[in-house]
């Protein structure tokens, strides 16, 4: 069975690659519904079909508007073999068997020689799928069979590393950490569009290093000399290039670098996230110092699968983190307006959460506890909704009846966000409701004391009381951090977990408890209490509802 694929050499979708099985039609067209869409101006909506017949591909036109042309001849109906090329509006795709190719990944390949004696590789990259079985089965001899197996096994390795990968830092480590193991590279860096660049983008003026590292890990990449001419090659077309003896390339003679730093050999590969130049999101780098192990076209086919793996795993986690950023814009969105009910703390919440955020981070919580503790202080306030605005708007003293409206707030809180099915949320609901609760037990829904108060309702508890006394209000000025500070420790122990409040006292010492200035503003109410607050009298400051 031969399985022939038609290529895109010209067009919006050059380098994509269209499988057609033996025995398949397939419609080509602008429409929806068509199997191979080409959203091309002078492309009909169902402008031709194209069959595998075995051991050739048949055309037939459907009275299109611009017609359909083969190898350059107007044509109702045609066959095509490997080499022939099929016009459909702009877009000229060629027929490929994909038996003949030589390897997954790797299509045409053009080598020149210099008089120098440099040995510069291109490689076009159009088929970036996951090498799998059928790349064996293709296989035609032993040196091929173990290419295949080799490449296999990597794109398994290297699939299972950055999938394991958490954030975008731990990504890009993995990315750089299989270069090293695959490859017998000195360095290596990643160099990614900056987010909204697209192909035809000014060559590499819009990259930017994300990672780079050297293979011993003392030497500090500061700077990476890459080609530009190089660069903008790999970015616009799509395509592998490696360089033998970088010294002696005229794409590199731009960078003195390369000859003080003693680079022999140099690769670059495509960071795709498509098999398209559109999807070309940046480049992989590798450079070698050695003499006598240049790397080889092998290699470059390596670095090619890489950036593949690379690239769909970069682009899943830009994609996770903008849902992540939408996702706490929302919530912000909607924290805002609980604020804005309260008039006097405006961003109060903003604050809670950043500030709950320093002091977790150094008490040594992991990073996706963090999340937990940035939602869980953003929506602390949430039960605010709940409690009349009258009471929460009073300017004078609070009467015990108000104050024990008020104190319902954190239930109100539980009781809105637990109608949300989703174990975010209720990771989030021990902070909601419990960051009233005092060390000693007399605080409130519960009077729980010690350990029994959740860790987040004891984080929050120092976090909300640090916002409520720095802060100015209409009345009153902020009290500041450093008499802030020294209140919690003073009260640690009673109101207070100690650990959470030494951990405060610390980063206050080294001046990274502070939120930004701009955050801290006046509200348009006044709220002084001389006998009931939150924690009693502190000075003439009520920490009410905060």
């Amino acid at each position: 069975m031969i399985d022939l694929a038609l290529v895109v050499r010209e067009g919006q979708h050059i380098g994509r690659v269209f499988s057609i099985p033996q025995g398949q039609k397939k419609t080509i067209g602008r429409a929806p519904e068509c199997d191979i869409r080409l959203p091309d101006q002078g492309v009909s909506r169902r402008h031709c079909t194209i069959e595998n017949l075995g051991h050739k591909l048949q055309v037939v036109d459907l009275e299109s508007a611009n017609g359909s042309y083969v190898n350059g001849e107007l044509v109702a109906r045609a066959s095509l073999g490997p080499g022939d090329q099929l016009a459909v509006g702009p877009t000229v795709l060629e027929c490929r068997s994909r038996r003949s190719e030589r390897a997954p990944g790797e299509t045409t390949l053009s080598i020149s020689e210099d008089k120098t004696g440099t040995t510069t590789v291109v490689r076009k990259v159009i088929d970036t799928h996951f090498p799998g079985m059928e790349a064996l089965k293709e296989a035609e001899g032993l040196d091929e069979m173990q290419r295949a197996q080799r490449n296999l096994a990597t794109a398994y390795e290297v699939s299972k590393l950055l999938s394991s990968a958490r954030d975008m830092d731990s990504l890009f480590k993995g990315v750089i950490d299989s270069v090293f193991t695959t490859l017998n590279a000195d360095r290596a860096a990643i160099l990614l569009r900056e987010q909204g660049g697209a192909a035809g983008d000014d060559g590499d003026s819009a990259l930017s290093i994300v990672a780079a590292r050297s293979r011993d890990r003392e030497e500090t990449l500061d700077e990476i000399e890459v080609s530009r001419t190089v660069v903008k090659e790999v970015l616009d077309h799509g395509v592998s290039s490696l360089s033998r003896d970088a010294t002696a390339d005229e794409r590199y003679r731009e960078g003195e670098s390369i000859i003080q730093q003693k680079i022999r050999s140099v690769m670059c590969a495509p960071v795709l996230t498509e098999e398209s130049v559109q999807g070309v999101m940046g480049v992989l780098y590798a450079d070698s110092r050695s003499l006598t192990g240049a790397f080889s076209e092998s290699d470059l086919e390596l670095l090619a699968l890489i950036g593949n793996q690379a690239g769909v795993a970069i682009h899943r986690a830009q994609l996770i983190a903008q849902l992540e950023r939408f996702f706490f814009d929302t919530i912000r969105a909607i924290v805002a307006t609980i604020d804005a009910k309260d008039g006097y703390t405006h961003r109060h919440s903003e604050r809670v959460a950043a500030f709950a955020v320093k002091i977790a981070g150094e008490l040594g919580v992991d990073e996706e506890t963090i999340q937990v503790v940035q939602l869980s202080g953003l929506l602390h306030d949430v039960g605010k909704v709940g409690v009349p605005e009258s009471i929460l708007n009073k300017p004078g003293k609070l009467t015990p009846e108000e104050f024990e409206e008020i104190k319902k707030h954190p239930v109100h809180g539980v009781n809105i966000l637990g109608h949300i099915q989703s174990p975010r949320f209720t990771a989030v609901l021990p902070g909601v409701r419990n960051h009233h609760e005092k060390w000693d037990g007399s605080g409130y829904p519960d009077g729980l004391a010690g350990n029994e108060i959740p860790f987040l309702g004891r984080l929050l508890a120092v976090a909300d009381v640090l916002d409520a006394l720095s802060s100015d209000r209409s009345y009153r000025r902020g009290l500041g951090f450093d008499r802030t500070v020294e209140i919690i420790q003073e009260d640690a122990g009673s109101h207070f977990d100690p650990q959470v409040a030494a951990a405060a006292a610390k980063l206050h010492e080294r001046g990274e408890l502070e939120v930004p200035a701009d955050w801290i503003e006046p509200g348009p109410d006044s709220k002084e209490a001389e006998t009931t607050g939150d924690f009693g009298v502190i000075g003439k400051v009520d920490t009410v509802g905060n």
